[in-house]
């Protein structure tokens, strides 16, 4: 009947379900016809496989004994139509239907790919903009200060101050990499068990200082809420977004709403990764302020966008917000209007009984931080071994220094009992700063290792324990903190 009507075609008649699941697999069809009794199973089973391997091609029953309740039944399952036996004249019609839906379809997901891919180079864009124009702005001031110094340096006051401006803008920098990795969920967390009311009263308690007075703080904080496994530093950045968020969008006053309250899964609005069953722990930060419609609301995530004037906010807030929460299994929901506010609850997970993660240890820091011991540099970059040889001498440590792990290793086996510690970039060019710290513990399995990073996640630290680092550093770090974890590490037994 197809042939004669014009649609060429080659046909595969299968009988058992091993040869059904196998042609299944290999989808080198365009459509599938099922008869709805079989001797070893069911053309509705049949479906049900079709759906679940190869739910993208139309699949038609072909029956002489489908019932009307069944063929509306398997409709809504998924199949694309049926035909009975004895009304044929159907065939032909019901299949060029299905062939031209499924060209439709095909278009529509080519369709759906180009748009996604615009969206994603479009939010590649707005980033790498927002980036740029925040980084520059820092640049500008360090670069800027920078030159002054040579103008001011007969004046050790003015130079004082100049110090303390590039110092600042560095820390602005610092912070903008911290924001875009909690943003990309990149960041590194300690999780430990958190009352969230707790945190909250602390926080808000700090962020009176900076609200103005004409907004309020309204608390709704449900008492004996189980503790949930979080980030202590950053729910406080959580809140502290959230809370900056609305009050500029108050500018003429209005009330901050904080609540918190315990839901089941069922209360969480639809979310792919919400499991009925789960208890999560709500908290819900309302504002009275502007407001936002629609089109506003379906870009909040995207870093960069902002609705706040130039200098008022970087547009990263919210997608630091749901960064953060992706790293705690959790869910942000967001509802607004104009003029009537904004309210946005996040849903964190309530663990079992039982289950508990404590904070990383952290090392105790030494109030002395000099020294007389020797210390290998190992960086690619001129100016950081500059910088580092600089402080570590002015602070009493002998210094040598390489340039790559080969230099180091040439070093070490020149000066075999002289050297106390290494301490060395991760991304080294040929043998990087894992494989250095191997030949180093072999050479000198006593040797004291600090490896350092400008991205440390937890997967980075994990690797440095088991294979025996004995400190880590993340870019940039200061000079307090690089004597003080080097002291820490050459005194620990």
């Amino acid at each position: 009947m197809l042939l004669k009507d014009g649609i060429e075609c080659s046909v595969h008649r299968l009988a058992t379900l091993p040869d059904y699941l196998q042609q299944l697999q290999r989808k080198d069809f365009d459509m599938i016809f099922a008869d709805c009794a079989m001797p070893e199973f069911s053309g509705i089973n049949a479906l049900e496989v079709a759906r679940l391997h190869a739910p993208e091609i139309p699949f038609i029953f072909v029956s002489g004994t489908m019932e009307e309740d069944v063929a509306i039944e398997s409709l809504r399952s998924g199949a694309t139509d049926y035909v009975l036996k004895h009304r044929l004249s159907r065939l032909v019609p019901a299949v060029r239907r299905a062939m031209a839906e499924a060209e439709e379809r095909d278009k529509n997901r080519v369709m759906e790919q180009h748009l996604r891919q615009a969206q994603r180079l479009e939010a590649v864009g707005t980033l790498a903009g927002g980036v740029a124009h925040d980084f520059n702005n820092i640049l500008t001031i360090i670069a800027g200060h920078v030159a002054l110094l040579p103008l001011e340096c007969r004046h050790p006051e003015r130079v004082r101050e100049i110090s303390a401006i590039i110092d600042r803008a560095a820390q602005r920098g610092t912070e903008l990499v911290k924001q875009l990795l909690a943003f990309a969920r990149k960041s590194d967390g300690s999780f430990t068990s958190t009352n969230i009311n707790e945190h909250i009263r602390e926080i808000t308690d700090m962020l009176r200082k900076t609200v103005p007075k004409n907004i309020v703080f309204e608390f709704k904080l449900e008492e004996h809420l189980p503790e949930i496994l979080a980030d202590p530093g950053q729910v406080e950045r959580v809140v502290i977004n959230l809370a900056t968020n609305a009050r500029d969008a108050m500018p003429n006053g209005g009330k901050i709403t904080f609540a918190t309250n315990r839901v089941s899964g069922y209360q969480v609005p639809p979310h792919s990764s919400v499991e009925a069953e789960q208890q999560y722990l709500c908290l819900c930060v309302t504002d009275t302020g502007f407001g936002m419609d629609e089109t506003m609301r379906q870009h909040i995530f995207e870093p960069f966008f902002t609705t706040k004037p130039k200098s008022k906010g970087t547009g990263l807030g919210l997608p630091v917000v749901y960064g953060l929460m992706q790293s705690h299994n959790g869910i942000i929901d967001v509802q607004s209007e104009v003029g009537k506010g904004t309210s946005i609850s996040l849903f964190f997970p309530i663990p079992s009984a039982g289950v508990r993660r404590a904070h990383t240890q952290k090392l105790n820091l030494p109030n002395a931080v000099r020294g007389t011991e020797t210390v290998l540099i190992v960086d690619d970059e001129d100016d950081v071994i500059y910088f580092l040889e600089i402080i570590l001498k002015q602070n009493g440590y002998r210094v040598f220094s390489a340039r790559n792990a080969e230099e180091a290793l040439e070093i070490l086996q020149a000066h075999p009992n002289e050297i106390q510690l290494l301490f060395s970039d991760i991304g080294l060019p040929k043998l990087d700063g894992f494989a250095l710290n191997n030949q180093v513990k072999k050479l000198r399995p006593g040797l004291k290792t600090i490896l350092a990073s400008g991205y440390i996640d937890t997967a980075v630290k994990t690797r440095m324990t088991e294979e025996g680092v004995d400190g880590f550093l993340t870019k940039p770090y200061n000079t307090t903190g690089l004597l003080q974890t080097i002291r820490t590490i050459l005194d620990k037994k």
